[in-house]
């Protein structure tokens, strides 16, 4: 066993608090405690009132494993690895991100996405299936999201909107494409007493695809989601925070904001909820509505890497 994961003696005192280590990781409290407790990736010493103290390698060792979960690999496959290991795997991953530009067309990320619209165009339901279980095997779940499901998504309503496709198509790839976000979100098990989050669209949103899309992302860092899907009143979406006392909403919009409703919703929903409760939003339509947002309590998170960095910057109180 790694002596990253061994109890430091008892007599060696020295270590650095968990508001040092976030700081030096970039990993949020709430991500730490769920690697602890559920992979037991570290295992920290404790002073005589419990609080959490961490050596070196400890550092060492988490810094490695953020390193290569951002990278697209599980933390449930490389918690328990030693430091050498971590750091070959690193390296590995470095060296692939250099070459992977130079790949062949055919296994380019750009050739995943051209198979799934190839597969649209056809009304090839079978076709864009198996496109997307392909681009699964071979890309990370953030570069999967990155590079071909939210260009899909986006391509969707340009294409509809220019004439190219037609409703048919747009209803078979939005069918097909939330059943696999489903089942993506799906596959990342919540951890044990892991903080909750409400992920909806509010009241006159009702595509689904962005929320169902942002469910994974939260999923895949240790948040337990709470899906309430679209087209919310704010009183729901309150409610569902307080029954499930979520920390924060995550807001998927992608209708245009012209929109008087839509803030009143969100100024609504922010009045209901305790200041301690983060609302975010993201999606196509969000930006262009950042300064009215912003000025209702709303985070604007402008891509998928970014509402990362937000959730994992919303951190409980505690050592």
């Amino acid at each position: 066993m790694s002596t990253a994961n061994r109890q430091p003696s008892d007599q060696n005192t020295e270590g650095h608090p968990i508001s040092v280590v976030v700081r030096r990781t970039g990993l949020s409290q709430d991500i730490l405690r769920a690697w602890e407790k559920r992979y037991e990736a570290v295992t920290p010493l404790r002073t005589a009132t419990g609080r959490r103290l961490y050596t070196e390698e400890h550092v060492a060792k988490l810094r490695l494993l953020k390193q290569l979960v951002d990278g697209g690999r599980r933390i449930s496959d490389v918690a328990d690895l030693d430091l050498e290991t971590l750091r070959r795997l690193a390296d590995e991953d470095a060296s692939e991100a250099v070459v992977g530009p130079r790949l062949t067309p055919r296994r380019a990320v750009s050739g995943y996405l051209a198979t799934c619209i190839e597969a649209v165009d056809r009304l090839d339901r079978h076709g864009l299936e198996q496109a997307l279980d392909t681009a699964l095997v071979a890309l990370s779940r953030p570069r999967l999201r990155s590079d071909v499901l939210v260009p899909l998504i986006h391509a969707l309503g340009e294409r509809w909107q220019a004439g190219t496709w037609r409703v048919v198509h747009e209803h078979l790839a939005s069918a097909v494409l939330r059943t696999f976000l489903w089942q993506l979100w799906r596959r990342s098990e919540p951890v044990a007493g892991s903080e909750s989050v409400v992920v909806a669209t509010p009241a006159g949103q009702r595509h689904e695809l962005g929320a169902l899309l942002v469910s994974g992302v939260a999923a895949d860092l240790g948040w337990r989601v709470v899906y309430l899907g679209c087209d919310l009143p704010s009183e729901e979406i309150a409610a569902a925070v307080q029954t499930s006392q979520s920390r924060a909403v995550l807001l998927s919009l992608v209708y245009p904001m012209n929109e008087l409703r839509m803030f009143e919703e969100i100024r609504r929903l922010r009045g209901l909820l305790t200041p301690e409760v983060e609302i975010v939003a993201g999606g196509r339509a969000a930006p262009a509505g950042r300064d009215e947002l912003e000025v209702a309590g709303v985070v604007v998170a402008d891509s998928l890497d970014d509402l990362a960095a937000i959730l994992e910057s919303i951190v409980p109180d505690g050592n």
